[in-house]
């Protein structure tokens, strides 16, 4: 299965590149790499300090230097939930920029395990993508360390707060997201006001109301004035609803 969808993923990629690159002259070029794993596989990387909200540390810088060499395992990646920009009428509720980007997948025999979008785009814009998982495991977004402008920082999802002050990811229930994209008012009612896009890139996670189906991940860059390459790592854990004993084991309820 996850070769058919490396296969559609590949394929979908080549021809949206071709676009690309006979688009955008004269616009900025950027970069976006996205990769899911287990919390477990996160935290293995983390030295203490790096687990706080916004903390960066050479915990984190190494866990990016393993990604970006090629050295980072294939087994703990969760290639099911790829990374892609989120359709144009979408795109408009969120009030970002259309996107047509090169795409470089993930695995496939390349020692390189994030998905990477290529794209031209116009300083001041942002834009918009979404990891929309497949398989109903490592259903709750935990962490995301996300890298704009600036090193690989800790981010911990937390809701909108009511005092006005932004959060550089963003917690909100699934339904409800879907709502405002419905409405179209998702970014100007919401986002604007509460997400930081200070070192710009940042997160909305969309809270599954059905504990045993995932969440949705979107990320938000900002056009920089020079080229950027944004990374962004989406930590996964199984809910604490979801929990199986292990096989043959016997459980006294007293």
């Amino acid at each position: 299965m996850r070769h058919a969808l490396r296969l559609a993923f590949v394929g979908v990629g080549g021809l949206i590149g071709c676009l690309a690159l006979a688009s955008g002259a004269g616009a900025v070029e950027y970069h976006l790499r996205v990769v899911s794993i287990p919390d477990t596989a996160y935290s293995s990387f983390l030295l203490a300090g790096e687990s706080k909200n916004g903390a960066s540390g050479p915990g984190l810088n190494r866990l990016q230097a393993t990604l970006d060499n090629g050295n980072f395992p294939y087994g703990p990646v969760l290639f099911d939930r790829r990374v892609q920009p989120v359709r144009e009428s979408l795109g408009r509720a969120y009030g970002g920029a259309r996107i047509i980007p090169a795409v470089r997948p993930g695995g496939d025999g390349s020692p390189i395990v994030f998905d990477e979008m290529i794209w031209q785009g116009n300083p001041g814009e942002h834009s918009v993508w979404i990891l929309h998982p497949i398989v109903h495991y490592f259903q709750e977004v935990f962490n995301v360390a996300l890298r704009g402008t600036g090193p690989l920082r800790n981010y911990q999802p937390y809701a909108i707060p009511m005092s006005g002050d932004r959060v550089q990811a963003a917690l909100i229930p699934l339904n409800f997201v879907w709502a405002q994209e419905e409405r179209g008012t998702i970014w100007t009612s919401y986002l604007s006001r509460s997400l930081d896009l200070t070192n710009n890139i940042g997160a909305l996670v969309g809270v599954n109301t059905n504990p045993f189906w995932p969440d949705h991940a979107y990320i938000i860059t900002r056009h920089t004035e020079e080229p950027t390459t944004y990374e962004a790592v989406v930590v996964w854990r199984q809910r604490k609803i979801d929990r199986q004993a292990p096989s043959g084991q016997n459980i006294m309820i007293k």
